[in-house]
């Protein structure tokens, strides 16, 4: 019995200081987050019953009834707002917040008559925005919007409308000071409450404070803008309440998410904030994480507890553990309800899951190996089937033969393929430890396939100069039709129980399957290549052009896209794209197609909608890269956004599109036509370089001239034997 006690005491304080370790780390925060949200959400549901009186807020709401109300007058005449200034100030407003943005001057007249307003009312509260933009050559540079002078002067603040959106997308916390184009700024909430209590509005701390969504709706009252103008609302409700104005409608574009909901309007967050300022100033308990020193030592307490629940017999053990494992839930709630202290069930449910774990070592250790062994053969057997189900085949395969490698503890595992006519024709797929020989011998896996039965060699593997060793060749067939040898291959002559033989034979059924979908999905994709060709020839030949066009831009595309260091997947996109990028002729009449002459303007309009049309035929076909169908649609586009068929410019365009376009045009000028002779290179390169920057990306057409000096010669050579055209 002592010696179960010192070590569930050495087990508990060894879990305490793992779990330690884990909360100071902060590796455990991304689930700390949603974990926090959940308890708030479960305390917002029911009201908090406030100890003291806290102010009431209204939020005037430009939402859709209003909106729909005037819908012909947005964005709203000024003297709109100053109407509902007089309006909010008649009623016994303490202070009037403007979450609006008044930094651009309009109608003079209307300008006069808000700035009235805000000077007659003298608790009127404006709000300063920024945002930072990205500019190419400066960095990133901070926008600010500050009201117009003459509205500033008028009114009692103005406050920083901003809000903080955590790495995950959500809204936890404000600030009660924010620093906007290098001035200190209180709050839009901080100075609205200032205002409200007759206090300086200077800036406070800027360090966040999370706010108390236990109260979110708690003492905020929602009114809508056109029932305040049209007199549908009631003074006593406004009076000596914090009024906050700003939009709620979708329009505006101004919702948020937050722990309770995911579209928040931002006023309605401002309004949210302010009652949490004014619940800390007037003393009350609002959100708060305790100190790291609290958590660690109630992550010992659990883990004592939970090592004193150890000692107990197996049904009292797990009754222990189960109210342990209670206990956090429950008391995170409380603590949450009652002080607005923020504590993470999560690691005190980990230490009791723990211990729990802990005691299950006496019955793991009856297991014994055969359990393990078998339960491991399952899992490999289960992960070679999802593996060789990839979507790209040959990677299963490759997955599946390291699996099988570590189950049998094999020092190599090889998959001798065969050819279209069954025969081994040194084509494999390999898993090994280290470097060395290749796995499997041909000749072995050929006798093999010949028998069409497993066979193992102890003492020496095929085809190695060392002596020892094992190698287990096993034939791999599909109905009648041989896909290649299965080799694993031991560095000792180790014999291999039943199970893993077993093992081996399983797996090896699952490869025969996978390597027939190997080729399958080869042929699928020469078929998928062919049809394309034979389309874009198709075209072509309709066009006039040479067949051999779009063939060329393919290969010129690809080589852009290597020098670019695009990825295999990308690169074959864009090659599909060069192919079809003209597939949409197919849908223009022949007489603007191949006319010899000047294009109308009509004409020019018709031919210009080859690129939509092509579009509309490449979009729906099963598997087509999206990069390909934008090499169809946006082949057209210029970089200064001169281009057809959606005016894109710069990046705007995708970086496929903008190499084919190049490459095209490079093309075209370089070859003869019905209507033109082939220009000189020289010629065609002073074209390229007037277009940069207008039609074309300047960094691209600087890397297609490095690519001509270094490759010219073959390219044009190309096109000579292409089209018979000589520079």
């Amino acid at each position: 019995m002592r010696e179960w006690s010192i070590r569930w005491l050495v087990a508990g304080l060894g879990v305490a200081v793992a779990a330690s370790l884990l909360s100071v780390s902060g590796l455990l925060e991304f689930l700390k987050r949603p974990t926090f949200d959940g308890l708030v959400r479960a305390v917002a549901a029911s009201p908090v019953a406030e100890p003291v009186e806290l102010p009431e807020v209204v939020v005037v709401a430009l939402d859709a009834q209003s909106m729909r109300a005037f819908k012909s007058q947005w964005p709203w005449p000024r003297s709109r707002f100053a109407k509902i200034i007089d309006l909010l100030s008649d009623a016994g407003a303490r202070s009037i917040a403007f979450d609006v943005d008044f930094s651009v001057p309009r109608d003079s007249g209307e300008d006069q008559a808000l700035a009235a307003a805000i000077k007659r009312s003298g608790r009127v509260v404006l709000s300063a925005h920024r945002e930072f933009q990205d500019l190419p050559g400066v960095g990133e540079l901070e926008v600010a919007t500050l009201p117009l002078e003459m509205f500033s002067q008028g009114a009692s603040a103005t406050g920083a409308a901003l809000v903080e959106i955590d790495s995950d997308g959500l809204i936890r916390s404000a600030y009660r000071s924010r620093q906007i184009a290098g001035r200190d700024l209180p709050s839009l909430a901080e100075a609205a409450l200032a205002v409200a209590s007759r206090r300086d509005p200077a800036a406070q701390s800027p360090e966040p404070v999370r706010i108390d969504f236990r109260r979110a709706h708690q003492g905020i009252r929602l009114v809508s803008a056109v029932d305040l103008l049209e007199g549908r609302h009631n003074d006593e409700e406004i009076r000596n309440a914090i009024v906050m104005i700003g939009a709620s409608a979708v329009e505006f574009q101004d919702l948020w998410p937050t722990p309770l909901r995911p579209n928040e309007p931002g006023v309605v967050i401002q309004a949210q904030a302010l009652r949490t300022f004014a619940a800390a100033e007037a003393g009350l308990h609002t959100l708060r994480q305790p100190t790291l020193q609290v958590e660690l030592l109630g992550l010992l307490l659990m883990s004592l507890l939970g090592a004193a629940a150890g000692l107990a017999r197996q049904k009292a053990r797990m009754i222990g553990l189960g109210l342990l494992g209670l206990a956090p839930l429950l008391g995170s709630f409380a603590a949450l309800r009652i002080y607005g202290v923020l504590t993470d069930p999560l690691l005190p449910i980990g230490v009791v899951a723990a211990h729990y774990t802990l005691g299950l070592e006496g019955v793991r250790r009856r297991l014994g190996k055969s359990l393990a062994e078998r339960e491991m053969s399952l899992a490999t057997l289960f992960d070679v089937g999802e593996a060789t189900t990839a979507p790209t085949p040959s990677t299963g395969v490759d997955v599946a033969l390291a699996l099988l490698g570590e189950v049998v503890s094999a020092s190599g595992v090889g998959l001798l393929r065969t050819n279209e006519n069954g025969e081994l024709d040194g084509a494999r797929l390999e898993w090994k430890r280290g470097s060395g020989r290749a796995v499997g011998d041909i000749e072995t896996g050929t006798i093999v396939l010949a028998d069409r039965q497993t066979k193992i060699f102890e003492g020496s593997v095929p085809g190695s100069d060392q002596p020892g060793g094992l190698a287990v060749y096993t034939p791999l067939f599909t109905g009648q039709t041989a896909v290649g040898v299965l080799v694993v291959e031991q560095a000792q002559s180790t014999p291999l129980n039943e199970l893993q033989l077993r093992t081996i034979a399983a797996v090896g059924t699952q490869l025969a399957l996978s390597v027939e979908n190997m080729r399958l999905f080869s042929r699928l994709q020469q078929t998928f290549h062919s049809s394309i060709s034979s389309l874009a020839s198709a075209v072509e030949a309709r066009d006039g052009y040479t067949d051999q066009h779009c063939r060329r831009l393919s290969v010129f595309s690809v080589i852009m896209g290597e020098r670019l260091g695009l990825s295999d997947e990308e690169l074959e996109a864009i090659e599909l794209g060069a192919l079809l990028h003209d597939v949409g002729k197919i849908g223009i009449r022949d007489a603007v197609l191949l006319k010899d002459s000047r294009l109308s303007q009509e004409e020019r309009e018709e031919i210009e909608k080859h690129t939509t049309i092509g579009h509309g035929i490449v979009q729906p076909i099963t598997g087509i890269s999206p990069t390909t169908v934008a090499c169809v649609r946006h082949h057209h586009e210029r970089w200064n956004g001169t281009g057809y068929p959606d005016s894109l410019a710069g990046e705007e365009i995708p970086l496929g599109a903008r190499i084919v376009s190049l490459v095209d045009v490079w093309d075209a000028l370089s070859t003869a036509r019905p209507y033109k002779q082939a220009y000189p290179q020289a010629h065609v390169r002073e074209i390229l370089q007037k277009d940069s920057g207008v039609r074309f990306e300047p960094a691209l057409v600087d890397l297609f001239f490095e690519i001509l000096d270094e490759r010219g010669e073959e390219l044009l050579d190309l096109i000579a034997r292409t089209t018979g055209v000589e520079e």
